[in-house]
């Protein structure tokens, strides 16, 4: 009887045995798999920022916008030109004819600006 009860404590010490083995390969497989992930992140990352800028495109307004943009041209601070006609930004809306402004255009926009940076006019090509 007693070889027998030694027979099962030394089977159940082995299947414990087993299973912490089987317990740690699994442990050790994941925390190699999570390394390897973190370093396929991070493989890229040489602590700059790093961005994509698309080349610029024109800017494309409809003739209606630019209109828009003339009616509200005492609130800006550049001079508008559509088509070689100039709006200047210190006249009044009353006294400007924006019917040179085809609403169903699409227009380009460009603009220009003064040694320092300041937008001082907005030209739109059709």
């Amino acid at each position: 009887m007693s070889n027998a009860r030694n027979f099962m404590i030394l089977a159940a010490a082995f299947l414990l045995f087993i299973g912490a083995c089987t317990y740690a390969a699994g442990t050790v497989r994941a925390v190699d798999d999570a390394a390897k992930l973190a370093y396929n992140l991070n493989a890229e990352n040489d602590r700059k920022v790093k961005t994509a800028l698309g080349a610029p495109g024109d800017e494309l307004y409809s003739g209606a916008q630019v209109v828009y943009m003339i009616r509200n041209i005492a609130d800006g601070e550049a001079d508008i030109e559509v088509d070689g006609v100039l709006f200047p930004r210190c006249a009044q809306y009353e006294d400007m004819d924006p019917a040179v402004v085809a609403l169903n255009k699409t227009y380009r926009a460009v603009y220009r600006r003064d040694a320092a940076g300041y937008l001082t006019k907005i030209v739109f090509r059709s």
